[in-house]
C-alpha cells in the first residue's frame, strides 16, 4: 500500500492549534490546579505571617518667599524665586540631619521596629556545629574587637536606613504642597513621625535662618568697628588739617580767591588797554605837535569833550562873524568885536590843545604805572590762588576718605539693623496644611492581591511546565498524530484496558465487557485484509519497536479474529523471550518452533490446535542458545513457505526491533508487517527507526497499530469523536 510522506502534511497542522493548546491543559490539569492551590497556600500563610503596616501622610506647604521683616536676601544667601528653590526644599526632607533628628526626639533606636538588633534572631536549627565537630573550631575566625563607638555607629547607621526605607517625600506637581507619608506597623508611631519630620523640617530652617543672623550680625558688627575707627581717624586728619593752614571754609576761600583773581586779570586788561591808547594818542600829538588843524583831525582830540565844546565856540564864533559880514564892513564895532571873539575862541582852542597834549602825557604816565601795579599784583594772587589749589587738593581727599568711610559705615550700620531685626523675627519657611493622623486600615501587604498574583503566578508557571512538558513529550498521543509522523497508514487503534495484572486475558477479544476492544481488533483485521485483498499475502509479521507495547495481545487477538473467517496458524517467534504458551496455558515442555527448526520434533507435534475458536498455535517450545541461527537457517524459511500452503492467513509474533534484530531476518520471509505502538509510552524517533529498518529490508508495511490509547483521551481531543463514541454506545449495551 502506498505510504503517505510526513513533508505533505497540511500546513494548517504545522500552525497553533487553539484546541490543541487546550487539551494540554485538560490533560494536566489536575496537577496545573494541584501546584497552584499549593502555591497559594503557602503564599496565604506568608501573607498572613507579614505584619499590617499602616501608612500616615502629612501634606506640608513650603512658601515661595519667606516672610520677613525686612528684606535681607543678600544674608541667607537664598532665592527663592528659582524653581531649584522647591527642589532644593525637597532634598532637605530627604536629608538624614532631619531623619536623625526626628530619630533621636522619638527615640527610635531604642524601638525594635527600626533597630534589627533589639529583635533576637531565630535559629532554624538549633545546635552548635562546633560542638560536633570540634576541629572545625581551627578554621573559626576569631571574633573582631569593636570600639563602643563604633558599634554605636553601626547601630545609628542601621535605624537611619530602616527609617528612610519607609519614608516617602511626594512633591504634588504643580503646587507648593509636599506629602509626607511614612510607614510604621503602629499607626499612631506613623502619624507621629509624619508630623515630626515636617516639625523638624520647619524649625531645622528656623534654627539655620537665627544662626546665618546671628553669624551675620556678628561679622557686621566687628566690620562697623573697624569701619567706626576709620571713619573716626579720617576726620580727625581732616580737622587737623584745616586747622594746621588755618582754614576755615577752604570752598569758600578758594571761590574768593579765584573771583579776585578774574577781577585782577579784568582789571589789567583795561589797564593795558588804557596805556596802549594813551601811548597811540601821544605818538599822534607828538607827530602833529605844530600843526593844529592835524590835531583837531585828531578823532581822540576831536571826541575830547572840552576840545569839541572849544571847537563849537570857533564855530558859533565863525557863523557870527560871517552873518555880520554881510551887513558890517570890517571896521565896524560890532564886526570887529565878531572878530575878536572868533580870535579867542581861537586862541582858547589852541589853549587847549596844548592842555590836552600835556595831560595826555601824565594820563600816560598814569596807564603805565597803573599796569605795572596790576601786574604785580596778579602774581602775588596767582602765587596765593595755587598754593590755594594744592591745599584744596589735599583737603578734597581727605574729604573723600571722611565721606567713603562714612558711607560704608552707614551701609554696614542699615545692614546690622535690618538683621538684628530679622533674627527676632519668628518666620517660618514652610507650614502644615494637613496633620498626619493615624491610619484605620493597613496600607500593606495586599493580602488579597498577593494571595491573588501567587495564583496567577502558579498557574502561569504550571500551564508553562505543562507545555514544555507536553512539548518533550514526543509519544504518540493523538491519533492524528500516527499517520503525519510516520508517513503509514494507521490501521486502528485499541482502547486503554485495565487489568489487575499486567498481561491481557488472552481470550479478551471474546470478553463482551470489552466490546471496544473487540471491534478495534475487527477493523484492524478489516484494514489489513483490504490492503492485500488482490494478493497472495498470507505471512503477517507483527513487532513493536520495544517490549511490554502489548504487540503479543494484540498477535493473538487479531490471530482470532482472522480465524473466524480463514484458516490460521499463529506462531510464537519471540525465542528469547516467549510468553504464547503461558498465555494460552500450554506447558513449558511442549514443543515448538525451535524444536522443528531443529528437526526434533515433528509439525504434528509441536502444533496445538484451539479447539473453541479454531486457532493453531505453534508455541517458541525450547528456548535455544542461538535463537538468530535458527530463524536464519532455510529450514525456517522452508517451514513458512510449508504454512503458507497449509494456511489461509499466518500470523507471527516477533521480538521488538529496537531490542534485538530477530524480527528484521524473519521479515525477510513474511508478505507484509504491522508494527504495534504504546500510546504515550513509545517515543516517535523509536517508532520511526524501526520503521526505518523494515523498510530497508524490504518488507511491506501494512500500517500501524496504536494501542493502549485512553478513549476519553482521544475523545477530549476531538480527533477521535465517532470511534470513542461508538465504543462508549457499545460498552453501555454491554
Amino acid at each position: 500500500m502506498e505510504q503517505k510522506s510526513p513533508s505533505l502534511m497540511p500546513a494548517v497542522e504545522q500552525m497553533i492549534d487553539i484546541k490543541q493548546v487546550w487539551m494540554t491543559l485538560m490533560k494536566y490539569k489536575w496537577l496545573i490546579m494541584f501546584f497552584s492551590i499549593v502555591v497559594t497556600s503557602i503564599a496565604t500563610m506568608v501573607a498572613l505571617s507579614k505584619p499590617s503596616i499602616y501608612t500616615s501622610t502629612a501634606t506640608l506647604l513650603i512658601e515661595s518667599k519667606q516672610a520677613k521683616a525686612v528684606s535681607v536676601e543678600e544674608v541667607y544667601g537664598l532665592d527663592p524665586r528659582i524653581n531649584e528653590y522647591f527642589l532644593t526644599q525637597f532634598e532637605i526632607l530627604k536629608s538624614d540631619a532631619i531623619a536623625m533628628d526626628v530619630i533621636n526626639k522619638l527615640d527610635l533606636i531604642n524601638n525594635p521596629e527600626f533597630n534589627p538588633n533589639l529583635t533576637p534572631k531565630k535559629k532554624l536549627i538549633d545546635f552548635d556545629l562546633v560542638s560536633l565537630l570540634p576541629f572545625l573550631a581551627n578554621f573559626k575566625k576569631p571574633p573582631v574587637a569593636v570600639s563602643p563607638e563604633r558599634l554605636a555607629f553601626k547601630t545609628e547607621q542601621q535605624v537611619l536606613s530602616a527609617f528612610k526605607s519607609k519614608l516617602a517625600i511626594m512633591p504634588i506637581r504643580k503646587t507648593q504642597l509636599v506629602r509626607i507619608s511614612f510607614k510604621s506597623e503602629n499607626p499612631q508611631l506613623a502619624a507621629d513621625i509624619a508630623n515630626a519630620v515636617g516639625n523638624a523640617y520647619i524649625e531645622s530652617n528656623l534654627d539655620a535662618t537665627l544662626q546665618v543672623a546671628n553669624k551675620a550680625s556678628g561679622w557686621l558688627n566687628e566690620r562697623m568697628s573697624t569701619l567706626k575707627t576709620a571713619l573716626q581717624q579720617s576726620e580727625e586728619t581732616l580737622q587737623r588739617f584745616l586747622q594746621d593752614e588755618g582754614l576755615v571754609d577752604i570752598e569758600g576761600v578758594g571761590g574768593l580767591a579765584s573771583q579776585e583773581l578774574n577781577e585782577l586779570t579784568t582789571q589789567l586788561n583795561h589797564a593795558r588797554d588804557r596805556r596802549v591808547a594813551s601811548e597811540s594818542l601821544n605818538n599822534m600829538l607828538q607827530e602833529n605837535s605844530n600843526s593844529v588843524s592835524q590835531l583837531t583831525s585828531i578823532p581822540e582830540i576831536t571826541n575830547h569833550p572840552v576840545i569839541r565844546d572849544s571847537k563849537l565856540a570857533v564855530s558859533t564864533a565863525q557863523r557870527k562873524v560871517s552873518d555880520l559880514s554881510k551887513r558890517y564892513g570890517p571896521k565896524h564895532p560890532t564886526m570887529k568885536a565878531a572878530n575878536a571873539e572868533l580870535r579867542n575862541a581861537r586862541a582858547n582852542l589852541n589853549q587847549e590843545i596844548k592842555q590836552l597834549m600835556a595831560g595826555l602825557s601824565t594820563e600816560l604816565a598814569a596807564a603805565k604805572q597803573a599796569e605795572k601795579t596790576l601786574e604785580s599784583e596778579l602774581e602775588k594772587r596767582k602765587f596765593e590762588y595755587q598754593s590755594l589749589t594744592v591745599k584744596s587738593s589735599q583737603y578734597a581727599e581727605l574729604k573723600r576718605e571722611v565721606d567713603s568711610n562714612r558711607q560704608l559705615y552707614d551701609l554696614f550700620l542699615t545692614r546690622y539693623k535690618e538683621t538684628s531685626a530679622s533674627s527676632d523675627f519668628g518666620s517660618t519657611i514652610a507650614r502644615f496644611t494637613d496633620n498626619a493622623k493615624p491610619a484605620l486600615f493597613p496600607s500593606a501587604p495586599n493580602r488579597k492581591m498577593m494571595v491573588i498574583i501567587a495564583f496567577v503566578f502558579a498557574f502561569g508557571f504550571a500551564c508553562v511546565v505543562a507545555f514544555v512538558v507536553e512539548a518533550m513529550n514526543d509519544t504518540f498521543t493523538r491519533v492524528k498524530q500516527v499517520e503525519p509522523e510516520l508517513g503509514v497508514n494507521l490501521l486502528g487503534v485499541l482502547p486503554e484496558i485495565k487489568v489487575k495484572k499486567k498481561k491481557l486475558p488472552v481470550n479478551i477479544y471474546f470478553d463482551e465487557k470489552q466490546k471496544a476492544y473487540s471491534e478495534g481488533i475487527r477493523s484492524i483485521r478489516t484494514g489489513y485484509m483490504l490492503s492485500n485483498m488482490n494478493q497472495e499475502n498470507k505471512v503477517l509479521m507483527l513487532t513493536s519497536s520495544e517490549p511490554n507495547e502489548g504487540k503479543t495481545s494484540v498477535s493473538v487477538s487479531l490471530a482470532y479474529s482472522l480465524a473466524q473467517l480463514e484458516k490460521t496458524i499463529l506462531i510464537d517467534c519471540d525465542l528469547r523471550r516467549p510468553s504464547l504458551a503461558k498465555r494460552f496455558g500450554i506447558p513449558a515442555s511442549q514443543p515448538g518452533l525451535a524444536n522443528l527448526i531443529a528437526g526434533t520434533h515433528s509439525f504434528e507435534e509441536c502444533l496445538v490446535k484451539d479447539e473453541a475458536t479454531g486457532l493453531d498455535v505453534l508455541v517458541a517450545g525450547l528456548i535455544p542458545p542461538n535463537p538468530q541461527e535458527l530463524i536464519a537457517s532455510a529450514n525456517f524459511g522452508q517451514l513458512i513457505s510449508n504454512l503458507k500452503q497449509q494456511y489461509n492467513r499466518v500470523v507471527i509474533d516477533t521480538a521488538p526491533c529496537q531490542a534485538v534484530s530477530d524480527a528484521l531476518l524473519i521479515s525477510k520471509n513474511v508478505d507484509s508487517c504491522i508494527l504495534v505502538t504504546k500510546a504515550e509510552q513509545t517515543r516517535t524517533v523509536i517508532v520511526k527507526q524501526t520503521l526505518g529498518k523494515l523498510v530497508q529490508q524490504g518488507v511491506k508495511i501494512d500500517g500501524v497499530i496504536l494501542n493502549n490509547l485512553n478513549m476519553k483521551k482521544a475523545q477530549r481531543y476531538g480527533d477521535f469523536e465517532s470511534y470513542s463514541e461508538y465504543y462508549s454506545a457499545a460498552q453501555v449495551a454491554v
